[in-house]
């Protein structure tokens, strides 16, 4: 017994001395930071619970579940400042929308951060390039990033392939369609075609494909990963035991390894080749380079994830607005009449300035990521949001959370405007915000289909004003409500709109 005791007391006092062991030496450090770099504090959330945070924690989900996250971000801004400090279950977390902030994170200081995970996504994703960090992130991103930069100059006419089935789909009397989910089924086939060279042919009424199928397994898997999520730390044991989850995740990388076993089938002859293609098709771009199937899989996957809904959401937030703003939809429509016979490739929609001043209103108002999240790997700074007019660097101790708010970023009415909250594309005119404007994330990070995303929603524009003479709001609610998908923001009440020739 009194062995125990003292076995006891010399663990505690053993990890005593350790904690102000560390303690002081990151209080070295911040001092030494504070005399080279004039560092200052930022301001400090005031918790309720000052340990854990648990107060903001609820305030948050309270938030989420009354459809007013992202005003409840902002006036926390409004409230503490463009960057300040809080508290989340032991964690130090600094929230900022200051793009110099962004810049510094994202790019300058890139190596000094790396992306962090509340849980554990392997099961479903594996160590795909979404979830990965270092040398190991680098060798995939350099793989995939070239496929998507060849991909730009072909991809045009695939998608008007799957657009013409779309456009079928839409009533030309007047009558009232919710344009959510045929958009999604739009660019789920493109994507897949895309993605596997195999369409999924969503928009069929035979569904030959079973793409039901593969959207179930996809939905299901998702829904049980935010329960996954709830778990925390005890996410994998618990997993161990959870029947449900592992038969989703299973159900959907079957579906995945039935294109990559075609893949790796279909490229067998190139391995390691770069010869360019009449259509590149990524999986089997991947294929030359990756052999291994499972390797493979989580590969594709952790592409085809954030890809499911961007497209579908951005074009169906823009014709949310637009219904409800008659004049551009007519001076849209006038662009697309005056190109005439011109095909529409890449070079041409990326010059047609409204259109492209509309889709970037839209990842202004509602961008396809709320914020992202990276820790700090060493101690380091960033330039701005310390002190009391905020204009001070401030330290940043290795294992602190920065969280960059690009919602903050796109409505700080310092950058945009008094009318940071209208629609109004004409903003965009002579206008480059560079690091206040990063729907895509930035620095060697930024999403590879970024131009893809941008080039497939102004050919549907282009592609609907020339069709459609007028595009009318026949949702009695105006105002946008948010509802989060996945990784997006999208209209918790649809799309619903009539159109007429």
């Amino acid at each position: 017994m009194l062995y125990s005791i003292k076995v006891t007391l010399w663990l505690g006092a053993l990890l005593a001395t350790f904690y102000i062991y560390k303690r002081l030496r990151a209080y070295r450090a911040y001092r030494a930071a504070v005399f080279q770099y004039g560092c200052q504090p930022p301001p400090k959330y005031a918790h309720r619970d000052p340990f854990f945070g648990t107060d903001l924690l609820k305030d948050r989900q309270r938030a989420w579940k009354e459809a007013r996250y992202n005003k409840f971000q902002m006036d926390n801004f409004a409230r503490y400042g463009k960057t300040y400090e809080e508290k989340m279950m032991g964690m130090k977390i600094i929230n900022t929308m200051e793009g110099c902030n962004v810049q510094e994170v994202l790019a300058n200081k890139f190596w000094d951060y790396k992306k962090i995970f509340l849980v554990d996504v392997t099961p479903l994703f594996g160590p795909g390039i979404f979830f990965q960090d270092g040398p190991v992130w680098k060798h995939s991103r350099a793989l995939i990033k070239p496929i998507f930069a060849r991909s730009e100059l072909s991809d045009v006419d695939s998608f008007g392939f799957h657009f013409e089935r779309f456009l079928e789909k839409i009533p030309r009397d007047g009558s009232t369609i919710d344009l959510q989910a045929p958009l999604s089924k739009l660019t789920l086939d493109a994507a897949t075609d895309f993605l596997f060279g195999q369409s999924l042919d969503s928009q069929l009424d035979d569904d030959l494909m079973d793409s039901s199928g593969f959207i179930d397994a996809m939905t299901e898997a998702t829904v049980q990963l935010r329960k996954q999520r709830a778990y925390g730390k005890f996410a994998p044991f618990l997993l161990y035991f959870d029947r449900t989850a592992k038969a989703s995740y299973a159900k959907l990388h079957s579906y995945i390894d039935a294109h990559v076993k075609r893949a790796l089938e279909a490229t067998k002859d190139n391995i390691g080749s770069d010869k360019p293609q009449k259509r590149y098709i990524l999986l089997h771009e991947m294929a030359k380079q990756i052999r291994d199937p499972i390797d493979l899989r989580f590969q594709i996957l952790n592409v085809f994830t954030p890809a499911r809904d961007s497209i579908s959401i951005l074009i169906a937030n823009t014709l949310f607005f637009l219904a409800r703003k008659p004049e551009i939809w007519a001076r849209l429509r006038a662009e697309s009449i005056a190109l005439g016979d011109q095909p529409l490739t890449f070079e041409l929609l990326m010059s047609l300035q409204l259109f492209r001043h509309c889709i970037n209103e839209t990842l202004r108002i509602v961008g396809p990521s709320g914020h992202a999240q990276r820790i700090a790997v060493k101690d380091t700074i960033i330039p701005s949001g310390g002190g009391p007019d905020g204009k001070a660097p401030i330290f940043v101790e290795k294992g602190t959370v920065l969280t960059l708010s690009v919602y903050g970023q796109n409505h700080d009415a310092d950058v945009w405007g008094d009318d940071v909250y209208d629609y109004n594309p004409d903003r965009w005119i002579g206008k480059r915000p560079m690091w206040d404007f990063n729907p895509f994330l930035g620095g060697p990070r930024i999403c590879p289909a970024q131009q893809q995303v941008r080039t497939q929603a102004v050919y549907l524009l282009v592609r609907l004003t020339r069709e459609f003479s007028k595009m009318e709001n026949r949702d009695p609610v105006k105002e946008y409500v948010e509802r989060f998908k996945m990784t997006v923001f999208e209209s918790a009440n649809g799309v619903k709109v009539a159109f007429y020739p």
